[in-house]
């Protein structure tokens, strides 16, 4: 990436909608480094010798799950130049093929650790995070709302137990 801000939407593109195996590949290969590491909540990749190559695996395994996903940049890139730090929100529809509910967007947050290597920034780091109700939407959309109560459940707990 030559402008990391500006370029954050066209790479998230190519990773997470990229229908062509080489096309992927070729992302993969052109935004990380070598030794990247990625952690979410359903899987980690820890730095390594050619870690990114598992990366590959997981960006692999989920455009044959879900091979129609968008994701979208939602709000502005945040962009800490001294950090190298790279932070955006995100809107992914990720429908598992074999399901039969309809996709339900989940929101997420990015963040991204970069390396500048030739006055190019590669990706060395990635970090998502995740809701419990958008994790759901993402898996089984229909239990999303029962995800929502048990958390409102919680807080009414917590606020029945501050009482005490």
């Amino acid at each position: 990436m030559q402008n990391p801000q500006r370029d954050l939407p066209g790479v998230l593109t190519a990773l997470t909608t990229s229908r062509n195996p080489a096309e992927l590949r070729a992302a993969v290969n052109k935004f990380y480094t070598h030794d990247a590491s990625l952690h979410h909540p359903f899987r980690i990749v820890d730095h390594g010798k050619n870690s990114s190559q598992k990366i590959l695996g997981l960006y692999e395994w989920y455009r044959i799950l879900s091979p129609d996903t968008t994701s979208n940049v939602d709000a502005a890139v945040l962009y800490d130049r001294k950090r190298h730090v790279l932070v955006a929100e995100v809107t992914q529809h990720f429908h598992i093929r074999i399901s039969p509910f309809k996709a339900a967007p989940s929101r997420y947050i990015i963040r991204l650790q970069l390396q500048e290597r030739d006055k190019l920034f590669y990706i060395y780091s990635q970090e998502e995070f995740l809701h419990p109700t958008d994790l759901m939407n993402s898996i089984l959309p229909p239990l999303a709302p029962l995800v929502q109560l048990a958390l409102i459940f919680f807080a009414f707990m917590a606020v029945i137990g501050s009482k005490v």
